[in-house]
């Protein structure tokens, strides 16, 4: 996704804690896992699909996955079969950086004040991943 920067520090593990916790915070009712310190999850209806969150120091973003122990390979493979329409409606390419469906921000995270632009990409992105996903891949309509 994104390698080191010259120039930026790391994010501390409060730091991406404190980012996440706010997240949550704006979208109250909706269950997110957690990946690691710089990722959150969301379940994908109607399928074995998750929305990968993720926070770096320079960008935020996220990709779809599989559940726990599907490579990201595999999750590829298997949306490979509802390819090139769901390519297509989310309005990125199939593989990025090795991430299936790749979506993301540039924002210099470690200044706090670029949080809430940040917060509010994710979330709008998010819905608008999570409900083409359910229609495209789940079969669920609207």
């Amino acid at each position: 996704m994104d390698d080191e920067p010259r120039g930026l520090r790391r994010l501390s593990v409060r730091e991406c804690d404190e980012f996440w916790v706010g997240y949550a915070a704006l979208r109250p009712g909706l269950r997110l896992l957690r990946g690691n310190h710089y990722s959150r999850w969301r379940a994908v209806a109607g399928t074995d699909l998750f929305i990968a969150l993720y926070l770096t120091n320079r960008s935020v973003g996220m990709f779809v996955r599989g559940e726990r122990g599907l490579s990201l390979k595999g999750a590829s493979r298997f949306l490979s079969l509802h390819e090139p329409r769901l390519s297509a409606a989310l309005g990125v390419e199939p593989l990025a950086d090795g991430c299936p469906y790749l979506s993301r921000l540039p924002n210099a995270t470690t200044d706090r004040a670029t949080w809430p632009a940040a917060r509010e990409w994710l979330l709008e992105r998010e819905a608008f991943y999570h409900d083409t996903l359910a229609r495209i891949v789940g079969g669920i309509e609207e």
